[in-house]
């Protein structure tokens, strides 16, 4: 019997995206989370006593600033050498352009296989023989699993490779395939990269995506980390999901139908802040909270996002402490009666608040958006509107959110003063 490790999409020294630029975010928890997270692994390695390790690409996250990613990586595979742990990669589309990693050396204890052909590895010792191919450049389009060999008679095989198989959501195509190409092979175990969700794709064979193995954006929420494999026999024995992450990120959705006053909304919220902090098993946390729901409160909770904000990470603050941050709040909830009954009224008002109301959300659709979108495209860092940004213009869905949450913080703060009258 032995173990093995199988991780991916570790993307040593990624930054975390979304909450470095907020006053008062933790920036301490931020900062090296994707480092720790993988010492984390490198401990559960050498305390289970395991076999190997094999890492299914993007073991970096495309081009170092400095040699300091590379010299961080030979620490932590040194630590494994001195435990006689052997560990065997794949590159992936990130380490593929990844220009410095020729000018340092392989630690002596790992190996890099091919991006020229698929290469066997066989660890005699155990009956283990481990196929894969790295990507040579990073769009792969091509199918790589068509040039791994058959598996090897009277050993564990092992598959690996960097891939979006038939097509995953959120992954760009990568090295595409099917799981009939991988059954086609013969082996007990494919062990897989770039999906940074967990998969368990098939048990016969064992099919999988670890995921990555910390959290870098609100996309990336819930557990992360590794898979431990346990071999008996020359068949999967156990197959184990081990947490790795140091910080999660968790979405909640709230929902305010019926709430009749903020107090008791505030209460609710309050009630979710605390259970999605408790899923977090005691990490610090970056949490997404969206309100739904139709509720008297929503022309309060509309009016004035930016105070809301405020509020909401008050009392997250008041909750956990500097172990969680409010990211952001997302305000999608509907107007009970007061809505319904204004829009009626044939009155100034009431056709104001039609025609806010009936403001298409597709950006083609409003006269001069387009041009707006690209004079403040000209005013803000690019930064801004990057792929994880709440501002990223290029995404259809995120504008439409956007003139969304526009209509109803207008209405909300029309409905607001005029009730304040």
């Amino acid at each position: 019997m032995f173990k093995f490790i199988h991780a991916a999409d570790i993307h040593l020294d990624s930054p975390l995206s979304g909450l470095s630029r907020y006053e008062s975010a933790p920036v301490e928890s931020i900062r090296g989370a994707c480092r720790r997270a993988f010492k984390n692994l490198i401990d559960v390695a050498i305390e289970e006593k395991v076999a190997f390790v094999i890492l299914a690409g993007d073991l970096y996250d495309g081009d170092w600033k400095d040699y300091n990613t590379g010299i961080f990586l030979s620490q932590q595979m040194g630590r494994l050498g001195q435990h006689g742990i052997q560990v065997f990669v794949v590159a992936g589309n990130h380490d593929a352009e990844n220009r410095m990693i020729k000018t340092l050396n392989c630690p002596s204890n790992m190996k890099i296989l091919s991006n020229r052909k698929a290469e066997t590895i066989k660890i005699d010792a155990l009956a283990v023989a481990i196929h894969g191919r790295s990507f040579s450049t990073r769009h792969v389009d091509e199918n790589l699993a068509d040039s791994f060999g058959i598996s090897e008679k009277g050993m564990f095989n092992i598959g690996l490779l960097h891939t979006s198989l038939d097509g995953r959501e959120g992954h760009a195509v990568y090295a595409p395939c099917t799981l009939d190409d991988l059954r086609s092979k013969g082996y007990q175990y494919w062990a897989l990269g770039h999906v940074h969700k967990q998969e368990i794709v098939s048990e016969e064979p064992w099919i999988v995506y670890p995921g990555c193995i910390q959290g870098r954006h609100i996309r990336e929420t819930g557990p992360k980390g590794c898979i431990l494999v346990t071999v008996e026999d020359g068949d999967v024995f156990e197959v184990e999901k081990i947490a790795l992450d140091v910080m999660r990120w968790v979405q909640c959705d709230v929902d305010l139908t019926d709430v009749e006053d903020m107090r008791e909304g505030l209460e609710i919220i309050r009630q979710a802040i605390e259970k999605g902090t408790i899923s977090a098993a005691d990490r610090p946390v970056a949490m997404r909270l969206r309100f739904h729901g139709a509720t008297r409160i929503s022309d309060e909770l509309a009016a004035y996002p930016e105070r809301l904000e405020q509020q909401i990470r008050a009392l997250g603050a008041e909750i956990a402490g500097e172990n969680l941050w409010i990211e952001r709040v997302e305000n999608a909830v509907i107007g009970k009666l007061d809505l319904d009954s204004s829009l009626e009224d044939d009155t100034a008002f009431g056709k104001l608040l039609r025609g806010i109301w009936d403001t298409p959300c597709n950006a083609e659709e409003i006269n001069g958006l387009k041009d707006m979108m690209a004079d403040l495209r000209q005013k803000m860092p690019s930064d801004a509107f990057g792929p994880d940004s709440a501002l990223n213009l290029d995404e259809e869905p995120i504008v439409q959110r956007l003139i969304e949450e526009a209509k109803h913080m207008l209405i909300g703060r029309l409905l607001t003063k005029r009730g304040a009258k």
